[in-house]
This record gives C-alpha cells, sequence and structure tokens, in this order.
C-alpha cells in the first residue's frame, strides 16, 4: 500500500513534535531522517546518522521548526508546516 502525502506528513510532523517536546536529549545537529524505501521518519543525533547513507537522508531537523507567530505563545518551537510539506513533495 503507497504511503498518502497526508500519512508522510503526519509522520514528519510526529517525529518533529518529539523533538520540540524533548530536544535537550538531542544533540545540537539532531537530524529529521527519512527512508526513502519505507517512508520511515524518526529524529536521531548527528553522531549516530551516516549522512552519506545512501538508505536514509537526513535534514537537520531546526529546518522544521519555527517560532510560533501567536503572542501567548511567545518564543515556543512549533512544527514549520511549509518545510514539512517541501519535504513531502520531494517523496510523493
Amino acid at each position: 500500500m503507497a504511503m498518502s502525502r497526508e500519512g508522510l506528513k503526519a509522520r514528519i510532523c510526529a517525529a518533529v513534535k518529539e523533538y520540540i517536546a524533548d530536544e535537550e536529549a538531542y544533540d545540537d545537529n539532531a537530524q529529521l531522517c527519512i527512508k526513502p524505501e519505507t517512508l520511515d521518519v524518526y529524529v536521531e543525533d548527528s553522531r549516530n546518522v551516516d549522512t552519506d547513507s545512501p538508505e536514509i537522508d537526513c535534514y537537520d531537523v531546526m529546518d522544521f521548526v519555527e517560532v510560533s507567530p501567536n503572542p501567548e505563545e511567545a518564543g515556543r518551537w512549533i512544527v514549520d508546516e511549509a518545510a514539512v510539506e517541501s519535504a513531502v513533495e520531494e517523496y510523493l
């Protein structure tokens, strides 16, 4: 069964939200990893991934994060929906 656009978007958003919820658990260059064959998505410390591996595509997870524009949430990180959409376009 093929992955839907919404399915991949949900996977990427979930991984980024997991990172935001516990950013201190990762190193400063944490990577959003996507396996092109299975479209598995996860965040990993940069020291634990081979960014040159043909089996995974790696992106700086901070490229998928933005500061909330909502004044009540000043300084809070949220998922950058435009960045997620751009990544989904690369795969589907």
